[in-house]
């Protein structure tokens, strides 16, 4: 020890020797400390085989920098929410439903709300944040699994039926039917609360899936929806296989099959013929009728509805609803009781296309343009071509001409409008209107 004080006195008597040196001030403007023996003061005897030490200085507080997240938009994290709880949703929905839909439209739907919800965490937090994306994808795979393990049993087995259709080519109706019970199964459909059908031993395969047809003739007791579109009949589909068991009601919309109102828009094609200066007041108009435009309603009326405020001449006024069904019909327009005009066909309808051998078209929203061989044809303003009959195949002089429609169904409902027929009509003044003075007004079709 005697030895280390020696040492340390000598290096105070000389500032400029090396070794440890006292410095005062701030580190940029440092002196030395005019003490002498400072170092003396700052070593540090330690007994037993210890060693000195330099005595620590007060510590200087550094301002730690903390890195600052980029500000929150709170409109968007909102919308990030919402979204994703709406896909959510939507996804949990298709997922309980899954036996109607491809997997891929939850999946997609569940992948959506995941990235929705996470971008509104990142737009509120202003970062994005592994672990909460990684929790918030675990929850909604929790929130989805959860219908998916509902619609079946725990037991080991489950019936249940979807997918229905109508096959309009051989009038059947089809559904799927899902047994997973092991055993084979037995299906019925009733109307009124009572069996219309029942198939037993239906074979449950290895893939728990069978396509069941029923034919449309063995069920069918009338249309499931009537005009106003209220519930008219409930068709319900009951399966059992073993001790399992289900039961539902059949799409109604697939059974609303039977055409109460027909009626048809007989609207008269002309031409004008200018002579003389129309401009000057000098010229003059010849109106000629060249025959009527027909246009079939077929389906059923709704008379709460109209079906517009402004119906152009010869249009029938009735607000049709289409129906996708199976009929035929005949078409036939009469003056004073007698026939001046037919279709000369029986026309087919099969769901929404109707065929003949005069010519072809398809029914839309319950209305079929009448096109047929022999009939003349005419642009309109449009451009368009309108097939017409020509007026001298069957105008007999002004007066009331009505067109009778008569439907006949292929698959019954048990009803007066299994076969029926419909009547409306037009009273047309062409003669007249041909023969008018100039100052006379042009005399429109009325209802007759």
């Amino acid at each position: 020890m005697a030895g280390l004080l020696d040492k340390a006195k000598n290096v105070a008597k000389d500032g400029a020797h090396e070794g440890i040196h006292n410095y005062v001030g701030t580190p940029e403007n440092a002196k030395l400390s005019p003490e002498k023996g400072s170092l003396l003061k700052t070593a540090t005897l330690v007994e037993n085989g210890g060693s000195a030490s330099k005595e620590k200085g007060p510590k200087k507080k550094s301002a730690i920098k903390s890195p600052v997240p980029g500000a929150g938009n709170d409109t968007n994290a909102k919308i990030g929410f919402i979204s994703g709880s709406i896909s959510l949703l939507l996804a949990v929905y298709f997922v309980w439903d899954l036996a109607n839909w491809e997997g891929i439209i939850p999946f997609g739907l569940l992948l959506l709300a995941w990235g929705l919800t996470s971008w509104g965490f990142k737009q509120q937090k202003g970062e994005w944040n592994k672990n909460t994306i990684v929790a918030v994808g675990i929850t909604f795979l929790v929130i989805t699994a959860i219908p998916y393990f509902a619609a079946f049993s725990w037991e080991g087995g489950n019936v249940r039926a979807s997918l229905f259709e109508i096959d309009e080519v051989n009038d059947m109706l089809t559904f799927t039917l899902y047994n997973t019970a092991g055993d084979d199964a037995t299906a019925s459909i009733s109307v009124k609360g009572e069996d219309v059908w029942t198939q037993e031993g239906i074979e449950a395969n290895n893939e728990g899936i069978t396509i069941v047809k029923v034919p449309l003739a063995d069920i069918y007791q009338g249309s499931s929806i009537d005009a106003n579109g209220h519930s008219a009949l409930t068709y319900t589909l009951a399966i059992s296989a073993g001790t399992y068991s289900w039961e539902g009601e059949i799409t109604p919309e697939l059974l609303d099959r039977t055409i109460t109102a027909v009626g048809a828009d007989m609207m008269p094609v002309t031409e004008q013929d200018e002579s003389g200066n129309t401009g000057t007041g000098s010229g003059h108009t010849d109106t000629n009728h060249l025959g009527i435009q027909m246009r079939l309603g077929l389906g059923k009326e709704d008379s709460d509805l109209q079906r517009s405020s402004n119906l152009g001449e010869g249009q029938w006024d009735a607000y049709i609803q289409g129906i996708s069904t199976d009929y035929t019909f005949t078409i036939a327009i009469s003056k004073g009781g007698s026939e001046v005009w037919n279709g000369g066909t029986t026309f087919a309808v099969n769901g929404d296309s109707m065929t003949s051998s005069k010519g072809s078209s398809d029914i839309s929203y319950g209305w079929l343009d009448l096109e047929l061989n022999g009939m003349e044809t005419k642009e309109d303003i449009t451009g368009q071509e309108v097939y017409y009959i020509p007026r001298s195949d069957f105008y007999d002089g002004d007066g009331c001409y009505r067109t009778t429609i008569t439907i006949t169904h292929l698959v019954p409902g048990g009803d007066s409008f299994d076969t029926f027929s419909s009547i409306n009509g037009f009273e047309y003044f062409w003669e007249e209107n041909e023969n008018r003075n100039d100052e006379d007004d042009y005399k429109t079709a009325v209802k007759c």
